[in-house]
């Protein structure tokens, strides 16, 4: 019987458009040779530090500083996990996911978990992933901040500092 895992979290940035009719773009990530998802499009994600008692929020603030050193304007969470099966260990993963509102002009410092990086519409962001939960919590986010000013169904801000963070 398979296992249930939730100890790995997603996290999608955004920055708003430059078209006033486009709403936001997407932060796309490209891992580097040698990964085990090597030339692969991704979002922000990684493991929660289960040892230290991290949080999913507190793996997504840290993942987000350490895979690209952005600072955050406004975060929600979205309110649905995403959902996958491993047949390598036998898992189902349940991913806490989350979303990073940059401000227009951010552009990211990559470690060396990345090689490349673009901004990309939702539409054209959900086409370059290899995973379907990835691609439609893009299209979720794409559609929920399409007027960015008023989020729609799908996702609910949450601020770091009211849990502690700060």
């Amino acid at each position: 019987m398979p296992r249930i895992r939730s100890n790995i979290v997603a996290v999608y940035i955004v920055r708003p458009a430059d078209s006033a009719d486009s709403g936001v773009e997407l932060l796309m990530l490209q891992r580097p040779r040698g990964h085990r998802f090597a030339d692969s499009w991704q979002t922000v994600g990684g493991h929660i530090e289960e040892r230290r008692g991290e949080t999913a929020w507190q793996a997504a603030l840290r993942e987000l500083d350490e895979e690209t050193g952005l600072e955050v304007e406004q975060w929600y969470r979205i309110d649905r996990p995403e959902i996958f099966y491993n047949p390598e260990n036998d898992s189902i993963y349940l991913v806490p996911a989350f979303v990073a509102v940059a401000a227009p002009e951010a552009e990211p410092v990559l470690s060396e978990e990345h090689q490349a990086y673009r901004w990309q519409a939702p539409q054209a962001a959900a086409a370059s992933v290899d995973w379907a939960a990835m691609r439609d919590s893009i299209l979720l986010v794409g559609e929920a901040l399409a007027d960015p000013r008023h989020p729609a169904l799908g996702l609910t801000p949450f601020d770091p500092e009211d849990l502690g963070h700060g």
